[in-house]
């Protein structure tokens, strides 16, 4: 591709991502109210709670709760999906066996589903 000659004008660009930095810092406790699956756990405990930034991507090995589909339960990270706007998701890892297992059966419960196993 050619150049053209002249006098050049440089633009900057300047992208806000407050948006992105905010999501980054949610925790399950500023979408409470947005997820049935999550109405039953206790507010201090979903403080403690960080959601998947948007825009990570969802890692091979670890485990994840889509709290926008609590029909796919938990389901493993496979490094090429990521965290869509407005998608909220929770990784196994930030949560606590105790704390997993309840989120678990809670999506279990918002989809009217019987528990493989007993809770914990």
């Amino acid at each position: 591709m050619k150049v053209p000659s002249g006098p050049t004008r440089k633009w900057e660009i300047v992208m806000d991502d407050a948006r992105e930095r905010e999501a980054a810092t949610l925790t399950a406790a500023d979408v409470k109210n947005e997820h049935r699956v999550l109405r039953d756990i206790a507010e201090d405990e979903l403080r403690e709670l960080p959601l998947v930034p948007v825009g990570a991507f969802l890692e091979r090995g670890e485990w994840y709760l889509d709290l926008h589909n609590p029909a796919r339960g938990e389901f493993p990270g496979n490094s090429r999906e990521h965290v869509r706007p407005g998608q909220r998701v929770i990784a196994r890892s930030s949560a606590s066996r105790d704390l997993w297992r309840r989120l678990v059966d809670a999506c279990d419960d918002v989809l009217g589903r019987r528990r493989s196993s007993p809770a914990a």
